[in-house]
């Protein structure tokens, strides 16, 4: 599972994906995740998105109304009709199958009719979406959100800040006039002279060691860290004052994230089930700090994707 919750919503209604999209949003962000919609209102859109040359599993849950509105030829398309075309592509996909006129016991007689199964129903009024999204969100996190599973969607949600970072710096370094590319090196430089001086001691430190336990924590140079150094010291220039806001998502970053990131790096399975992760130092990370790191990550990945979009190049 990702950081990001993937939801293809079939409603010919675009404002009133919008309207709900609000609730359901807010409530996966509070759990560490980020909803993310794609939007569709015809037949052709929906197996556009769902051809075997676009698809690559990327929604982890369908939601389809009934009425769709009525096609050019005059007949209706109904949600059933649509869901029979994604069951032939997607066929184990949780999909919810609502309405505003028709009833839940209607909705089961025409996916009945249709030969699909596996749907969840429910209806447009009293939050009835909002609630069954909220329920069948809950109930897939929680089938695959233990500790472990937690772990590798932080390293990936981590590593993919890790390429922006990177790329930000890249694009920073070619704004610079010489003289600030060359301070720039020359930073980039002291963070990894003073790496491979700490490295040194570490080396000297450990001729000397009797187990193996210090080896583990020696490390290689110019890490995720020091880049990040890098790149909050570069926005402190007069070259990025219009970009000086997201210093801080960076400071913040390196803060709040990135010790926890390490230790999610480094980490053992308590006894007795995936409760609480512990590294060699004794840190604890257990249910509740894991979706405070998740919300944290969620919320400063979308800066950092902000300011790599307004450190870019315009296109010609």
């Amino acid at each position: 599972m990702r950081l990001d919750f993937n939801v293809l919503w079939v409603e010919d209604q675009q404002g009133y994906v919008q309207s709900l999209s609000a609730p359901i949003a807010r409530h996966m962000k509070e759990n560490g995740f980020a909803f993310n919609v794609t939007h569709c209102q015809t037949m052709a859109e929906v197996q556009e998105k769902i051809s075997p040359d676009v698809f690559d599993d990327e929604f982890d849950l369908v939601l389809v109304d009934w009425d769709l509105g009525t096609l050019p030829d005059g007949e209706e398309l109904h949600g059933e009709t649509v869901i029979e075309a994604i069951r032939e592509r997607i066929p184990y996909k949780d999909i919810i199958f609502y309405s505003g006129q028709a009833s839940i016991a209607e909705l089961r007689k025409y996916a009945y009719d249709a030969q699909v199964e596996g749907i969840f129903f429910t209806v447009r009024a009293n939050g009835g979406i909002v609630q069954e999204v909220k329920d069948v969100f809950d109930s897939l996190v929680k089938k695959v959100l233990d500790l472990d599973h937690t772990r590798g969607i932080v390293m990936g949600a981590t590593s993919d800040i890790d390429h922006m970072v990177n790329e930000c710096l890249k694009h920073a370094h070619g704004k610079l006039d010489p003289d600030g590319q060359k301070k720039m090196i020359a930073d980039a430089m002291k963070h990894i002279d003073d790496g491979m001086a700490n490295l040194a001691k570490k080396v000297e430190g450990l001729r000397n060691a009797t187990a193996l336990e210090p080896l583990f924590d020696a490390h290689g140079i110019l890490q995720s860290y020091d880049r990040l150094r890098l790149l909050a010291g570069v926005l402190k220039l007069d070259a990025f004052a219009e970009h000086q806001g997201f210093r801080l998502s960076v400071t913040g970053y390196m803060k709040t994230v990135v010790p926890h990131r390490n230790v999610f790096a480094h980490v053992l399975a308590e006894p007795g089930g995936p409760k609480q992760l512990v590294n060699n130092k004794g840190e604890i990370i257990d249910l509740d700090k894991a979706r405070e790191i998740r919300r944290t990550i969620v919320e400063l990945r979308g800066d950092f994707r902000s300011l790599l979009d307004a450190m870019q190049p315009p296109k010609a």
